[in-house]
C-alpha cells in the first residue's frame, strides 16, 4: 500500500513538476511579456511585409526584364512604320505569334497589345486589328509612344476588372524620340490581388499596393473601385511614408492596428506596399496560449509530448519536400537526409563540371569576339553595347584609350627550308604566343589577335591620363622587343606597324585596317622594321568632302547581302555627298569612286562584275550617264540588283548547310549544356546570323527547337524505361525541378502524370 501511495506521490510530484514551470511561464508571458511580445510581433509583421514586397518586386522585375528582351525579338521584314497591314501577311502573322508568345511568357500577364503609331491601330491576338477612332484614346497612345523612356509603367486608358490599373509599356524600336510602335502589357489583377491579399490576416485588416502618386494598384481581396474606410486610412498613411519601410501603431474605431510599410523601386517611380492588421488579432494566439497553460497545467506533460511530435513533423516536412524536389521521387523518413546529401553531391559535381566547361570555352569565346570586332562584323552594336560585351568577357575598357599594333611575318619561303607553305598557321601561332608573353612581361593591358595569315594584331589599353607621348613611350619599346625577339627565334623578317589610338570601340576596325594597309610601305629585304601609321600614311592638308563612314557601312551591307539596307545607305550616301561637295562634278566623281569600290567588294566576295552584267563594260556605259540621280538608279539596277540576286541564292544554300550542321549538333549533344552562342562558335559564325537563319530554315527559334527536342526524348524515356524522373531530367540536360515545370508548361501535365497516361 505504501509503495502504491509513494508511487502516486511520485507521479503527482512528476506531474506537478512538469506542469508548474509551464504555469509560471504562462503567468510571466501573460503579465510581464505583453509589451515585448507586441514589439516582436510588430517586427515579425514587418518582416512578413518585407518578404511579400520582395516576392512582388521579384515577379515584377522578372516581367520587366523579359518584356525588355522582346524589343530584340520582334523582328519583321520591314519596319513597324512601313508595315502594310493589308498586304504584309507574313509580318502580320509574325506579330500575332509574337503577341501570343509574349502573353504566355509570364503568369502575371493578362493581355498584350501592340499599338502602331503610323497606322493608328491596336493589335491583339484575341481581337485582331482594331482601328482607334476616339480622339482622346488616340492622343493617349501617341503620348505613350512619344515618351523618352523605352520601358516604363503607365496608367491604363480604360479600366477593366481583369487587368490592374497600371500596365508596362515598351517602345519599339527603343532609343528614338518618336517610336513607331508601342508594346502594351496588361498585368493580371487577379495575380496582383492574390500576392497583396496574402498580407491580410483573416480578412480583418487591409493591404494595398500603391503608385508613387498615391493611386492604388491593388487592394488585395477588395476591388480598387470599392475601398473601405480602413483602406483609405492606410493609403493616406502609406503616401506619407513615401516608400520608406517601417511599422507604426494606429488607433481606429477603438482598436489598435499595426501599420507596416515597404517600398520597391520600379522604372521611374517608387511603389509602396502597406498592410494593416489589428494588434489584438496578432497577439491573440499568445494570450490564448498563456490562459490555456494556466488552466490545464495538469496536462502540460502530455501537451509537451504532443507539441514535440507536431514540431518534429513540422520540422521534418521541409526536408521531405526538399528531398522530393531534388530527387523527383518521394523519400522515406529514414532516408531523407541521405537522399539530400547524395543529390547535393550530384549537384555540386554538375556545377563543377559546368564551371570547367565555361572556363575551357571562355578563351575561345573571347578570341572569337575580339576577332569579329576588329574585322568590323559587329558594326550593328552601339558603343555602350560593345562596352558591356567587353566587360562580360572580362576586359576593363572604361576610361581607357585603345591603340592598335600589327606585326607581320615575311620571308617564310626563303629561309633555307626552315618553314614551308603549310606552316603559315604554325608560324602565326608562334608569333602570337611570343607577343602575348612579351606584353604580359612588360605589364601592359594587351589582347593578342591571331589573323591566321602570318599577321598578328595587338589591342592595347592605356589609362586616359597617359597621353599620346606616354603611350608612344610604351608602344615603341614593345615594337622593338617584338621585332628583335621574333627575328631571333623564327629567323624570318618581321615588320611591326604602330597604329593610331582612339577612345571608342567602334573605331577599332578602322584602326586595324589602317595599320594593316601601312604594312605595304615596308622596305623589301629589311629583316626588322618598325612603321608608324602617322608617318607612312600622314593625313593630307586639305579637307576631303567624302562620306567615308557611310561608304564603309554601304560596302558592308553589299558584302552581307542586305539589299534593302544597301539601297537606303546608297540614298543616304548620295545625300551626304551632295551636302558635303555641292558641285555636280564632285558628286559625279564621288559616285564613280563608289562604283569602283562596290565592284572591288564584289570581287573580294568571289563574284566577277563583268559576268554579272553579261559582259558589258560598266565604265563605258556609266560614262554616258550625267545626272547624279540617274547614276544612283543605274548603280541599283545594273550593279546591285544582279549581285544581290546571285548572292542570295548562294547564301541560302550555305545557310541551309549551316543549320543542318547545327541540327546534327543538337541531336548529338542535347543532353549537354549547349547554347546558340556555343553552336555559332563551333560552326564558325556569329550568333545573330545563326539565330535568323535557324528561324528561317526550321520555322522555330533555336531555344524552342532545343526544348521541344529534349522533351521529345524525355517522353520516349518516360514510356520506354523505368528510370526515375530525376534521372530522365539529367539525361536530357535539365535539373529535375526545372524539368518538371517546363514539361508541364509544354505538355499540360507533369512527367509523372504523362507516364501514368501512357500506362507505365
Amino acid at each position: 500500500m505504501w509503495k502504491q501511495r509513494d508511487g502516486h506521490k511520485r507521479f503527482i510530484i512528476a506531474v506537478v513538476s512538469a506542469c508548474l514551470p509551464a504555469a509560471i511561464i504562462g503567468i510571466l508571458v501573460y503579465v510581464l511579456g505583453t509589451r515585448s511580445i507586441e514589439a516582436e510581433v510588430n517586427k515579425s509583421r514587418q518582416n512578413q511585409v518585407a518578404y511579400a514586397t520582395e516576392r512582388i518586386d521579384s515577379n515584377l522585375t522578372h516581367l520587366e526584364s523579359s518584356i525588355a528582351q522582346w524589343s530584340f525579338k520582334l523582328s519583321l521584314g520591314t519596319t513597324f512604320g512601313r508595315l502594310d497591314l493589308g498586304n504584309d501577311y507574313n509580318d502580320v502573322q509574325t506579330l500575332y505569334q509574337s503577341l501570343t508568345w509574349v502573353k504566355a511568357s509570364d503568369p502575371l500577364i493578362e493581355e498584350v497589345s501592340l499599338y502602331l503609331d503610323r497606322q493608328e491601330v491596336l493589335i491583339r491576338d484575341t481581337t485582331g486589328i482594331v482601328k482607334i477612332t476616339s480622339p482622346g484614346e488616340l492622343a493617349y497612345y501617341k503620348e505613350l509612344s512619344a515618351r523618352q523612356r523605352d520601358i516604363y509603367w503607365a496608367e491604363r486608358y480604360t479600366q477593366t476588372t481583369n487587368s490592374a490599373p497600371y500596365m508596362l509599356v515598351l517602345r519599339l524600336p527603343g532609343g528614338l524620340v518618336q517610336s513607331e510602335a508601342v508594346l502594351l502589357v496588361e498585368v493580371s489583377a487577379k495575380q496582383i490581388d492574390r500576392l497583396i491579399g496574402e498580407l491580410e490576416s483573416g480578412g480583418t485588416g487591409a493591404a494595398l499596393l500603391m503608385q508613387q502618386d498615391g493611386k492604388p494598384i491593388s487592394l488585395g481581396r477588395r476591388k480598387v473601385s470599392e475601398p473601405s474606410e480602413l483602406d483609405s486610412l492606410l493609403a493616406e498613411s502609406a503616401a506619407a511614408m513615401q516608400g520608406q519601410a517601417g511599422t507604426i501603431l494606429t488607433s481606429w474605431k477603438g482598436d489598435t492596428y499595426s501599420f507596416s510599410y515597404a517600398g520597391m523601386k520600379r522604372i521611374g517611380s517608387i511603389w509602396s506596399v502597406a498592410s494593416a492588421v489589428p494588434l489584438a488579432h496578432m497577439t491573440q494566439p499568445v494570450q490564448t496560449m498563456s490562459r490555456i497553460i494556466l488552466g490545464i497545467s495538469c496536462l502540460g506533460l502530455m501537451l509537451a509530448v504532443l507539441l514535440s511530435w507536431l514540431a518534429y513533423r513540422q520540422m521534418h516536412e521541409p526536408f521531405r519536400r526538399l528531398a522530393h524536389q531534388l530527387t523527383g521521387k518521394p523519400s522515406r523518413a529514414a532516408n531523407v537526409l541521405e537522399d539530400i546529401a547524395s543529390e547535393w553531391q550530384n549537384l555540386s559535381r554538375e556545377s563543377r563540371n559546368l564551371q570547367e566547361r565555361i572556363d575551357r570555352q571562355l578563351p575561345t569565346l573571347r578570341e572569337s569576339f575580339l576577332l569579329q570586332l576588329v574585322q568590323g562584323h559587329l558594326y550593328y552594336l552601339q558603343e555602350d553595347e560593345l562596352v558591356q560585351r567587353m566587360e562580360q568577357y572580362g576586359w576593363d575598357v572604361r576610361d581607357r584609350v585603345f591603340a592598335a599594333m600589327v606585326l607581320q611575318v615575311h620571308g617564310l619561303y626563303g629561309n633555307e627550308g626552315r618553314f614551308s607553305a603549310r606552316d603559315e598557321q604554325l608560324v602565326t601561332f608562334s608569333a602570337a604566343n611570343v607577343a602575348e608573353e612579351l606584353t604580359g612581361g612588360m605589364g601592359l593591358e594587351a589582347s593578342v589577335i591571331n589573323f591566321q595569315d602570318l599577321t598578328v594584331g595587338l589591342l592595347l589599353r592605356f589609362p586616359v591620363e597617359s597621353g599620346q607621348e606616354g603611350q608612344m613611350s610604351m608602344l615603341y619599346p614593345l615594337a622593338e622587343e617584338l621585332t628583335s625577339t621574333l627575328h631571333s627565334l623564327l629567323k624570318v623578317e618581321i615588320t611591326v606597324c604602330v597604329g593610331n589610338s582612339t577612345r571608342t570601340l567602334r573605331e577599332l576596325p578602322q584602326l586595324f585596317d589602317d595599320a594593316r594597309s601601312a604594312l605595304s610601305h615596308r622596305m623589301l629585304g629589311e629583316p626588322q622594321q618598325i612603321l608608324v601609321v602617322e608617318e607612312v600614311m600622314p593625313a593630307g592638308p586639305e579637307a576631303i568632302t567624302y562620306p567615308f563612314e557611310t561608304e564603309k557601312a554601304l560596302l558592308h551591307a553589299v558584302k552581307m547581302g542586305l539589299d534593302e539596307e544597301a539601297d537606303e545607305l546608297l540614298d543616304h550616301y548620295t545625300a551626304q555627298l551632295k551636302a558635303l561637295a555641292g558641285k555636280e562634278i564632285e558628286v559625279r566623281l564621288g559616285l564613280l569612286q563608289l562604283c569602283g569600290n562596290v565592284q572591288h567588294t564584289m570581287m573580294q566576295g568571289g563574284y566577277n562584275p563583268l559576268a554579272l552584267t553579261g559582259g558589258t563594260v560598266l565604265w563605258e556605259e556609266l560614262a554616258d550617264v550625267r545626272d547624279p540621280l540617274a547614276i544612283v538608279d543605274w548603280l541599283k539596277q545594273r550593279l546591285l540588283r544582279p549581285y544581290m540576286s546571285k548572292l542570295h541564292g548562294s547564301q541560302n544554300r550555305q545557310l541551309k548547310q549551316l543549320v543542318e550542321k547545327v541540327l546534327e549538333t543538337i541531336h548529338a549533344s542535347y543532353m549537354n549544356d549547349i547554347s546558340l552562342e556555343y553552336c555559332a562558335d563551333l560552326h564558325g559564325t556569329y550568333s545573330k546570323r545563326l539565330s535568323i537563319g535557324f528561324k528561317q530554315v526550321t520555322g522555330q527559334t533555336f531555344i524552342d527547337y532545343l526544348t521541344r527536342y529534349r522533351l521529345g526524348q524525355a517522353k520516349q524515356l518516360l514510356t520506354e524505361t523505368d528510370e526515375t524522373i530525376g534521372e530522365i531530367a539529367l539525361k536530357v540536360g535539365y535539373q529535375p525541378p526545372y524539368f518538371n515545370r517546363l514539361f508541364k508548361k509544354y505538355e499540360g501535365v507533369t512527367p509523372g502524370q504523362y507516364r501514368e497516361q501512357q500506362g507505365r
